[in-house]
């Protein structure tokens, strides 16, 4: 098991990397990730996340905050696949681009 650190921004945008389809076991493991990620109730009212149509806001607390995840061989193996395919695709953005430079370590 290796492990990823997240900032704020990285994980709110983590589901936008991931394969919107694919096989039944891709699509389980996008789904594993996915609920990892996900922020609970507690998470939303201590960084103050707000979600409107322009995007996702937070606090100042929010800034600093890290967060570590566990990630099994294939979970690596699905974000790897989703970094490269961002990549061929030049859809690497300022936006995306420190989450892509985290997963290529893994």
């Amino acid at each position: 098991m290796k492990k990823l650190k997240l900032n704020i921004k990285e994980r709110v945008i983590l589901s936008d990397i991931l394969p919107a389809q694919g096989n039944k076991l891709q699509q389980i493991i996008v789904r594993g990730l996915t609920q990892k990620a996900e922020f609970k109730s507690e998470e939303i009212d201590e960084f103050g996340l707000t979600f409107s149509h322009q995007g996702v806001a937070w606090n100042e607390k929010a800034k600093s905050a890290e967060f570590e995840f566990e990630l099994s061989d294939a979970e690596i193996s699905i974000l790897k696949e989703s970094a490269v395919s961002i990549d061929k695709e030049a859809r690497v953005t300022q936006h995306n681009l420190s989450l892509i430079e985290k997963i290529e370590e893994l």
